[in-house]
């Protein structure tokens, strides 16, 4: 299953925005911020590992 990931709060809650005819444009409805290309990931590991390399994962 892959999913797209926002590129300013790195949530996982980003869906299509309008403008779809002119233009692939997505929203994270986390931040409100509207990007052109998301970061995209295949599974659930890569994304996890991808947040602990920023620093945005909290490690139980």
């Amino acid at each position: 299953m892959s999913f797209r990931v926002c590129i300013n709060c790195h949530g996982i809650r980003v869906y299509p925005y309008m403008g779809f005819m002119v233009g692939q444009r997505y929203q994270c409805q986390d931040c409100d911020e509207i990007m052109v290309i998301p970061i995209e990931f295949d599974d659930q590991a890569g994304y996890e590992a991808f947040r602990r390399e920023m620093g945005t994962l909290e490690e139980e």
